[in-house]
């Protein structure tokens, strides 16, 4: 698995990008932990940061393989 540079944005979160996807992890007011990829948040909650953080890596790769750069430029499936 890749390592990926974690920077700390104003509001306290954890984010980087991946493949041209901005992820973002962070502690939510309940206590647990939140995932945010291309803005879309994930859809449950971590127990810790290092669980948030491999699964919005996991998340931002497989979009990033599941969308053609043909497609995104010429907007037609290949």
């Amino acid at each position: 698995m890749d390592i990926y540079e974690w920077k700390l944005s104003a509001k306290g979160n954890s984010y980087t990008e991946i493949d041209g996807l901005n992820c973002v992890v962070g502690k939510n007011k309940f206590g647990s932990f939140f995932g945010l990829v291309d803005g879309e948040f994930l859809p449950q909650a971590f127990s810790s940061l290092d669980e948030a953080k491999d699964t919005a890596v996991s998340e931002a790769s497989q979009r990033s393989f599941s969308v053609s750069p043909f497609e995104e430029l010429f907007g037609e499936d290949l």
